[in-house]
């Protein structure tokens, strides 16, 4: 059976854990499926090689089939489910101390177990919002709780930083668009809704063919408005279904679809092209933001809504996924962010990263 490039990187990471050994894993779902992942990921990793310790991205969803590390930090994202942590609990019993849960986000309602366990003996624990910390805290009585931005801000920092001040966006002509199946799959020419979603999001899954409707009217809109101003458009795909959908929803239109690539510095050197950004993933906006580009954010989730939030962004100059189930989908403008607040939410994701090693102690 032929499999995929992904796959091949996937396999060739794991084997050569296997055969050379690394000292820390970094764990998370770096299975090369969604770039936001990598991101966060190889956000990691640059520091841990800066420090000459030995390193390699595992997967948290097949854990068992990596190596076992000395230590381990689960970096960042989405992937704090019960499911998920219990594969690194279980991996890490009786030695929680060797493991810190940088950045995670914690969507349960409740942990209990050798999950809860783990949350409460890890090394080091934080969050991407005070929210989430304030839930750690009453979840695992720690009051060392820390939250800060998105670890992958701390990606390319001098790259992105000449960037967003030479301003060369501001005279570009290129739309770069992100878009997404919001909370469902195209399945023959049709958005399905995913079943898991029912009980997440209940209110999007309930509304999900207004959602569709809207969020793609929103879409459209800004393309053709950009192209009628004379701009070139084309999409960023940050996961392969981004690349398939973005052919759907703007088939007959002229846009140029860029393929998948998992490889954070490609995309950041490919955006950096561009004079507006359309993101629709959260990795995608920060990516947008780093390099100075203004965009139309859309909040397709609440880490979205909470970003752009701590960002200083006006509620009314964005529009969210309940948004959309509303009705709502006017054009709105492109917004941007202060230089400066970029560069400090830089600095504090990459200190987040540095104490979440510092707290492992590792013996190199």
């Amino acid at each position: 059976m032929l499999i995929t490039s992904l796959q091949f990187k996937h396999i060739t990471r794991n084997v050569k854990q296997k055969l050379t050994g690394i000292s820390v894993g970094v764990i998370g779902g770096y299975h090369g499926g969604n770039l936001g992942d990598m991101a966060l990921g190889e956000s990691v990793t640059t520091l841990l090689k800066e420090k000459n310790i030995k390193t390699g991205l595992q997967t948290i969803y097949n854990l068992a089939k990596w190596p076992i590390a000395p230590y381990a930090i689960v970096g960042g994202g989405a992937v704090g489910y019960a499911g998920s942590l219990l594969k690194v609990a279980e991996r890490y019993r009786g030695n929680f101390e060797k493991v810190s849960l940088l950045g995670v986000d914690y969507n349960e309602k409740t942990y209990d177990g050798l999950g809860l366990e783990l949350i409460k003996g890890a090394a080091y624990l934080s969050c991407r919002s005070k929210e989430q910390a304030d839930k750690l805290m009453k979840i695992s009585g720690r009051n060392d709780v820390t939250f800060h931005p998105d670890i992958a801000f701390s990606l390319h920092r001098d790259f992105c930083l000449k960037h967003r001040l030479n301003g060369s966006c501001k005279r570009s002509k290129k739309l770069f668009v992100n878009i997404l199946p919001l909370y469902g799959k195209l399945v023959d020419g049709k958005m399905i809704p995913s079943e898991q979603y029912a009980e997440e999001r209940p209110e999007l899954y309930k509304a999900f063919g207004q959602m569709q409707d809207s969020y793609q009217e929103y879409v459209r809109g800004i393309v053709t408005t950009a192209i009628d101003e004379g701009f070139e458009v084309e999409t960023i795909p940050f996961t392969p279904q981004d690349a398939v959908f973005g052919e759907f929803l703007l088939k007959n239109l002229p846009v140029k679809h860029n393929t998948y690539d998992s490889d954070p510095l490609s995309m950041i050197k490919l955006m950096s092209t561009a004079g507006r950004v359309l993101s629709t993933r959260y990795h995608t906006t920060i990516f947008a933001l780093k390099l100075g580009i203004p965009i139309y954010p859309v909040a397709y989730a609440l880490k979205n809504e909470l970003l752009l939030q701590d960002l200083g962004i006006k509620r009314d100059l964005f529009h969210s996924t309940v948004d959309f189930s509303n009705g709502k989908s006017d054009l709105l403008p492109p917004v941007t962010v202060d230089s400066d607040l970029v560069s400090e939410f830089e600095e504090k994701s990459k200190a987040a990263i540095e104490a979440s090693i510092a707290a492992l102690k590792i013996n190199k």
